[in-house]
């Protein structure tokens, strides 16, 4: 069930691993009122509670949705996601995030499917990561980029708090 009373952005995971990397950006998006897509099949029971701990009692009111596979869950939206994958020439901060947007992670290991990457190349974004690391945790990414989005839907419509 989704409790969000808009759905003014959507955080889309692509094949997610790890439990408490999922479990914390729960957390995140339940504390902001977006919505949360998790895309393909989940490697752990869903159910299993001690799993979610980083959601602690919040995952009740996630507004999560569990798609088959990434391209069903963007058939559903019906938007063109920005990806956000290393790499990129442009940065999150370069975009012009609008409500209703739909922001792609990647998988822990791995990356997003060729076939999107080449069909949305144009907005494929990165996260500036000037130091000796590989890659950002994909929790950390998920609050980086959404309160980014956020920051720049707040500024743009005084209607939102």
């Amino acid at each position: 069930m989704c409790f969000c009373s808009q759905n003014w952005l959507h955080l889309i995971l692509d094949k997610p691993r790890i439990i408490a990397n999922i479990a914390a950006i729960a957390r995140l998006t339940t504390g902001l009122q977006i919505s949360l897509h998790i895309c393909g099949p989940l490697i752990f029971e869903n159910n299993d509670k001690t799993k979610w701990r980083a959601s602690l009692d919040y995952l009740q009111h996630t507004c999560i949705h569990f798609h088959q596979n990434i391209f069903r869950c963007l058939h559903v939206l019906e938007k063109k996601p920005w990806i956000i994958e290393i790499g990129s020439l442009s940065t999150i901060w370069e975009s012009s995030f609008q409500i209703g947007d739909c922001l792609i992670l990647g998988p822990e290991i791995g990356h997003i499917s060729p076939q999107i990457m080449q069909k949305l190349s144009y907005r494929k974004l990165s996260i500036p990561q000037p130091g000796p690391i590989r890659s950002l945790n994909l929790a950390q990414c998920a609050s980086i980029v959404t309160f980014e989005a956020i920051r720049q839907i707040y500024n743009s419509h005084t209607f939102l708090p």
